[in-house]
């Protein structure tokens, strides 16, 4: 499935695998000015290389090198159409299968094809705009942010997820996403054009938000572990129920994940 919608000056391309119906993890690419934000995941190749006749496409660039965001970069490199990535996503578009994916990933956005792509630099023109290239690692080693100052757009690829994310994959830092997201926040932008949400207006508001939200959080993870908590019993006291998320994904996106980064990669380094 694939879905067109246009917010502003800006096009949004949601897709993803549906199940009955359903879209079971929607991802969104963006359209801005020439420029591809993102290129969504492979499973909705079909739909996704009829793009490319409707969109004069210049460039493509990537927020990071995971399999939902860059799973249709060979439609681009079939065109000639350079893209770019921060440098430390550069081996994974190049070899995708050093991104180890589980089953359910495979299942949800399927395998991207091989690509060469070009390291990202500080800045993107487009045709009338300037990108800023902002990095935000936590997620991933390589994530970087997208932000347009006249417009006062922030593309975020996956660092915002929603004000009350509650899964993080296993190798994703908790400490480092919040630096990023604080880093963004000093920005002030106006608009989020988020990877899993899309179209967010009141950006400023919504990441102060997730950060309190957060901050609440981890206050209350870090104080039960020092009374001798489980991460099992944290996760118990605190989230109650295990997400549908985490159970059809067989933990790979959890809240026992979100919990553990809490306390492994606290500031200090220290481990309780």
């Amino acid at each position: 499935m694939l879905i067109k919608k246009d917010f502003l000056n800006v096009t949004a391309l949601k897709m993803g695998r549906t199940v009955l119906g359903k879209l079971l993890y929607p991802v969104h690419a963006f359209y801005f000015d020439e420029v591809l934000i993102d290129t969504g995941c492979f499973n909705c190749k079909k739909e996704f290389s009829n793009l490319f006749g409707e969109l004069n496409v210049s460039k493509v660039i990537l927020t990071h090198a995971h399999e939902d965001h860059f799973g249709n970069v060979w439609a681009a490199q079939k065109m000639n159409i350079p893209i770019y990535v921060d440098e430390k996503g550069l081996p994974f578009v190049h070899a995708p299968q050093k991104l180890k994916m589980e089953l359910f990933r495979k299942i949800t956005w399927g395998v991207p094809e091989t690509a060469i792509a070009l390291p990202i630099g500080s800045s993107v023109k487009t045709r009338r705009f300037t990108l800023q290239v902002v990095k935000t690692p936590g997620h991933c080693p390589d994530h970087v942010c997208f932000y347009e100052p006249e417009n006062g757009y922030l593309f975020t690829g996956d660092l915002f997820l929603g004000e009350r994310q509650n899964l993080l994959m296993d190798t994703e830092n908790f400490w480092e996403i919040r630096n990023s997201l604080q880093k963004v926040l000093t920005l002030n932008p106006k608009i989020l054009f988020c990877g899993l949400n899309g179209y967010v207006p009141g950006a400023s508001e919504k990441l102060r938000a997730k950060l309190n939200y957060w901050d609440d959080l981890a206050g209350q993870v870090l104080d039960l572990a020092q009374k001798g908590l489980s991460l099992k019993e944290i996760n118990q006291v605190i989230f109650k129920k295990t997400n549908f998320i985490s159970l059809i994904s067989g933990g790979s996106f959890s809240s026992l994940n979100l919990i553990r980064s809490i306390i492994r990669d606290r500031k200090d380094g220290e481990e309780i």
